[in-house]
């Protein structure tokens, strides 16, 4: 999953995971409530059903903000590497050389199969 925090709503991104395991953990004895009850208790028990996953919405995204902006500002990248192919190219002029007193015109490509880079946390750029 991509650093993305998401929405005050909890609909998207770590928000949304957050929020989704608080109500999984958190809601069943409020839901109980609200299946036992009737009449007027049955539509506080949901109001305050309501009223807690609001919060907990608010509370998922107040913690996936903070975890990402964290995580985002703060981590190092060390000891990842990379491998790909290399194509260096090489054109332009010789100075005087010989057989005479004149240029030569040089165009190369060579090209490294297999090489492994190593990423280090000297670079730019943005862990997301």
């Amino acid at each position: 999953m991509a650093l993305q925090t998401g929405t005050v709503h909890a609909d998207s991104g770590m928000s949304k995971e957050i929020y989704d395991l608080l109500d999984r953990l958190l809601s069943p004895p409020l839901q109980k409530a609200v299946d036992d009850a009737t009449g007027e208790a049955k539509v506080k028990a949901q109001q305050a059903l309501d009223a807690a996953r609001d919060g907990w919405r608010k509370l998922a995204f107040s913690v996936a903000s903070g975890v990402i902006g964290h995580i985002v500002a703060n981590m190092e990248v060390a000891g990842v590497q990379t491998k790909g192919d290399v194509a260096a190219s090489v054109s332009g002029s010789t100075g005087p050389a010989p057989p005479g007193p004149h240029p030569h015109t040089v165009a190369l490509t060579a090209t490294q199969s297999g090489v492994t880079f190593v990423q280090s946390n000297d670079g730019t750029g943005r862990v997301r």
